[in-house]
């Protein structure tokens, strides 16, 4: 009985206007502020584009010795997406309990270790056939 009580609320209301029961305003942000959104939006797709968007990729195939490259490649691309899967589940509650500049503070920090690492740590392989690069990482024999 009450569950057809309620049907028959809804088709009562159903020509009425929506009711906005709760809402909050901010303040309306300046165009300035709207310009300065797309252009660093802009600047971080094309910073993303030619630094870890791609480069992760470029150094996992050709860091990789050949004998086990595309199972590691299999690996990486599940790591991945499941790092995707985590970021995605996690980037609201995030942004509602702390605010967007955790979020874009954190990324900054990943970005900072990504460039440390591939600056400074990974080899130079510009130039280098793909034995060569693996000669890099061999292990010298014992006794050597």
């Amino acid at each position: 009985a009450a569950q057809r009580v309620q049907v028959d609320a809804l088709a009562a209301n159903a020509g009425a206007p929506l009711r906005i029961l709760r809402a909050s305003v901010g303040p309306t942000p300046s165009p300035q502020t709207g310009t300065l959104a797309a252009l660093c939006i802009a600047g971080f797709i094309a910073a993303f584009s030619i630094g870890p968007g791609v480069c992760v990729w470029l150094a996992l195939s050709e860091l990789m010795p050949t004998r086990i490259r595309s199972v590691g490649m299999g690996v990486a691309l599940l790591v991945n997406q499941g790092t995707g899967t985590l970021i995605a589940g996690a980037f609201l509650p995030i942004v509602g309990n702390f605010g967007f500049h955790v979020m874009f503070l954190f990324w900054t920090a990943c970005t900072v270790v990504y460039f440390v690492t591939a600056a400074f740590f990974l080899p130079e392989t510009k130039g280098k056939s793909l034995e060569e690069i693996e000669r890099l990482f061999a292990r010298p024999a014992p006794g050597r």
